[in-house]
């Protein structure tokens, strides 16, 4: 995406906001980890649409900021200020992963402002800490409790990592590329909550 980010902060959070085209109003987010480049990917600029995405606290360009727990609702408030800002009153809520649970989130919270959903890879189930998100826990406790290299490499030897290396080559790319990311100790919160 070659547009700029808009800086806007909420609490002591730098987020970057992209607010795109015209037309439809439509908020798509990226999912866990992701930014607005994996959202060009799957959900590309079109003249006859507007698309705003918010890069996720801790993830794209975005920051932290000090405010904790990381979660869903916290994201979701996020978007919600920026629809605000972008005086976006009704629009399209979409995502991939976990921004389809943002999505989803919004059209629970705010029926009046949500027109329709577009759930891309959905991301959730309805039990507390599905076993699908367990690699990505077993990943940030490693990088809380060890050098980045270490818990690296204990992670590719792990029996985890053995069968995403049979099952889902790329499932396990990205888990590794997790402990090379610049903010990789703070993403880990974001992973375990």
């Amino acid at each position: 995406m070659g547009a700029a980010p808009t800086i806007m902060l909420r609490d002591d959070a730098a987020l970057h906001v992209f607010d795109t085209g015209q037309g439809l109003p439509i908020v798509f987010q990226h999912g866990l980890g992701g930014d607005t480049a994996q959202v060009a990917l799957n959900f590309p600029d079109s003249p006859s649409r507007r698309r705003l995405t918010v890069e996720c606290r801790a993830q794209g360009g975005s920051g932290a900021g000090g405010k904790r727990p990381f979660s869903i609702t916290m994201f979701a408030d996020d978007v919600l200020a920026a629809a605000d800002a972008a005086e976006m009153g009704r629009f399209v809520a979409g995502g991939i992963s976990m921004g389809a649970a943002i999505a989803l989130h919004l059209a629970a919270r705010h029926p009046a402002r949500v027109t329709g959903l577009v759930l891309v890879r959905p991301a959730w189930t309805f039990d507390a800490a599905p076993q699908n998100m367990r690699p990505y826990v077993e990943v940030a406790e490693l990088i809380r409790d060890h050098p980045l290299e270490e818990a690296r490499d204990i992670f590719a030897a792990s029996a985890t990592a053995a069968r995403f290396r049979s099952e889902a080559p790329d499932n396990l790319a990205s888990l590794l590329g997790f402990f090379a990311r610049e903010n990789a100790v703070v993403f880990a919160e974001v992973m375990q909550a």
